[in-house]
């Protein structure tokens, strides 16, 4: 996949270094090129560009003193021309090269006398040949890529040719196109908002020698665990003795770690005490996204009042918990230590 530097809008497609400067003086096509800065006698005036390719091409036009004042261009410190003088006329240089990181140099220098020409050198009409590699996620069969605002994964939308209403790229949707103007072009390392646990990895490259022979290449991924979250769920119910007036947590968090909870009375049906509505809400703890959103911590235990565990918890029924552990770097701690389960009134216990 080729891409073109016209020089026409600033700021510019390619990453170029050095003093050279957009400039209205002389074009190949259109009315800007990239051209050397004025320099005097014994200076010179350089551009560099560092990119991954394997073809490079532009036109090139210089003005100055002939086989005094040169303008030379150099590919990975090898220098490919050099010029002088005043032709009248661009000149396209053009190359195949190995695939990989290349660094383009273009100079113009000058000697100890004389002015001639424009006593300048220019360039343009860059073209490239750019790798372009390019990911989705398919969750739940939608298409997704990672969001860095929301910072998570989010399903991409086009708008419907017929109904022009906006859907969900599913993957007999996927095209080139749509691969270049939406994919990801790395794999955020998280699975904020995924849902199935066996989420689709689609790639595109134009990568030849992989399009060619793509049997021979695979894509490696690395998970790395240097942090949680991670459910536990208790295996062992609590079986209650009266009706509960006040639940106690006892847990260490430091740094940015997390400790988030859940109750069942089934350890199959989950619920969560929202703080704001002052309800019960159930809660996935299976989808991480669903738990990190709605998940209790020990300082929300203290809000809830006994009419509200009434309403969830009677006398003789069972009591499971579920806890969602998060460390974000290795440092973080967060432990469970206990629980207290006060009563409404004390337990008849026959000695």
């Amino acid at each position: 996949m080729s891409g073109t530097e016209t020089f026409e809008q600033d700021p510019f497609r390619f990453s170029f270094t050095g003093d050279w400067l957009r400039t209205n003086q002389r074009a190949y096509e259109g009315e800007y090129s990239y051209g050397s800065r004025i320099i005097s006698h014994n200076q010179q005036s350089n551009a560099y560009l560092t990119i991954v390719t394997d073809y490079i091409e532009f036109y090139w036009f210089v003005s100055s003193e002939n086989n005094y004042d040169w303008f030379e261009f150099y590919i990975d410190g090898v220098r490919e021309f050099r010029a002088s003088g005043t032709s009248n006329y661009w000149t396209k240089f053009s190359k195949q090269l190995p695939s990989g990181e290349h660094t383009f140099r273009w100079r113009y220098m000058k000697d100890g006398s004389v002015t001639h020409g424009d006593d300048r050198a220019y360039i343009d009409n860059l073209v490239l040949s750019i790798v372009s590699n390019r990911y989705f996620i398919e969750d739940e069969g939608i298409m997704k890529a990672w969001n860095n605002n929301s910072k998570m994964y989010e399903a991409i939308q086009i708008i419907d040719g017929q109904t022009q209403q906006p859907v969900n790229v599913t993957p007999n949707k996927l095209t080139d196109q749509i691969f270049m103007a939406y994919g990801m072009e790395e794999i955020q390392p998280s699975k904020q908002g995924l849902f199935d646990l066996q989420s689709k990895i689609h790639y595109f490259t134009n990568q030849d020698e992989i399009v060619n022979q793509p049997q021979n290449y695979c894509l490696k991924l690395t998970e790395t665990v240097t942090s949680l979250p991670k459910v536990v769920v208790e295996k062992t119910a609590r079986k209650l003795g009266n009706l509960i007036d006040t639940i106690i947590i006892d847990d260490f968090v430091t740094g940015s770690g997390d400790l988030q909870y859940a109750l069942s009375k089934d350890s199959v049906t989950w619920f969560t005490f929202n703080v704001n509505t002052m309800e019960w809400q159930q809660v996935n703890i299976a989808n991480d996204l669903d738990f990190t959103t709605k998940g209790m911590r020990k300082i929300d235990f203290q809000i809830i009042q006994k009419q509200h565990y009434e309403g969830l918890f009677q006398a003789q029924d069972d009591l499971y918990l579920a806890f969602r552990f998060y460390k974000e770097g290795l440092t973080d701690d967060c432990q469970f230590k206990g629980v207290k389960i006060n009563y409404t009134s004390p337990l008849d216990i026959t000695m």
